[in-house]
């Protein structure tokens, strides 16, 4: 999925690395305003529910692009996100990776009060890895991962906010992207073919959204969430208050106010060719590496946390209603 590299960022004037040593916050300034609103209640999530979630997704098998299980999945989340009574766009691409050419991709948009001129992005990568390359066993390293935590953590916890949301009305636009051919990369690159895809060709002509949280790897128990360079780049406003959320709904043993290099994510391309500011929501161990499952066939079930699958459920939702009513 996520490859670490060295990029540069012309906007600060310096040259940093991919998920290595933590750097100083930027100064940020947004340029959203709210006007004084009712405050909003925050439901609770069901953590059960998540967790069912993850399963379900498991149990179309592997989500490469291409394979029967990616499109029993397909099937469902259109089906049920449009059950929920969302928006729902399927935008279709094709994406070349690790010798595969033109296989068919779908991102996914549902779109809660599509009408609301405030909106904000909620986002996850649905497909798993085509191969483990870091999986001590050499005889499985070309077989497709389940990707219960690097895809269906996240994805699982939109759909829980998605549930949720469609039962507790909010007064904020909200739009769900299931981004497709995210975790197909290689050392020369070829990662987060779905949000390219995307952040050039959104579902809406001329769409804006005041700012994005991306989820990612947010299942494995133990979790640690820092805050991640591009994050901080482009979004750091933002990084800032959800951590300060997290922190004070006590789910500060999971966010911590460190920072970590840069993650070439779904969200660097929403940032970067879209221009939209979006945070990345993401497990590293504080000097910025995967957890020992990443790209391995241990990312299965066994890996999946409940208590880090509310925490970081749980703050997502929360910043959600803390935000439409200009709490956050």
């Amino acid at each position: 999925m996520i490859r670490i590299a060295i990029v540069f960022i012309v906007m600060t004037g310096v040259l940093f690395y991919c998920k290595e040593d933590p750097k100083k916050k930027p100064a940020q300034e947004d340029s959203a305003e709210h006007l004084p609103r009712k405050k909003a209640v925050v439901p609770p999530i069901h953590v059960d529910s998540v967790y069912a979630f993850v399963e379900k997704q498991l149990s179309f098998g592997t989500r490469v692009p291409g394979s029967s299980g990616h499109q029993a999945m397909k099937d469902w989340l259109v089906s049920y996100t449009k059950s929920l009574g969302y928006e729902v766009h399927v935008q279709p691409f094709t994406a070349d990776f690790l010798g595969k050419t033109n296989v068919p991709s779908f991102n996914f948009i549902a779109s809660l009060n599509p009408g609301e001129t405030r909106r904000i992005i909620l986002a996850a990568h649905w497909d798993t890895r085509l191969i483990a390359e870091k999986d001590a066993d050499a005889s499985k390293k070309n077989q497709p991962i389940m990707g219960a935590d690097d895809g269906a953590s996240g994805v699982a916890a939109l759909l829980e906010i998605m549930r949720i949301m469609s039962t507790h009305p909010i007064e904020l636009g909200v739009d769900f992207i299931f981004f497709d051919a995210e975790d197909q990369g290689e050392d020369g690159g070829n990662w987060c073919l779905g949000s390219q895809y995307w952040s050039k060709n959104p579902h809406k002509s001329g769409y804006k959204a005041d700012w994005g949280i991306l989820l990612d790897l947010v299942g494995a128990q133990n979790a640690t969430f820092h805050k991640e360079e591009v994050s901080m780049v482009f979004a750091g406003k933002y990084v800032d208050k959800v951590w300060s959320l997290a922190q004070k709904m006590g789910y500060g043993q999971y966010f911590k106010n460190e920072y970590i290099g840069t993650i070439q994510d779904d969200h660097y391309f929403v940032n970067t060719l879209a221009k939209i500011p979006m945070i990345d929501i993401i497990y590293t161990t504080p000097n910025g590496n995967f957890g020992h499952y990443h790209h391995t066939h241990k990312d299965d079930i066994g890996i999946i946390d409940k208590e880090t699958l509310k925490a970081a459920t749980q703050v997502t939702i929360a910043a959600m209603y803390k935000y439409s009513d200009g709490s956050l």
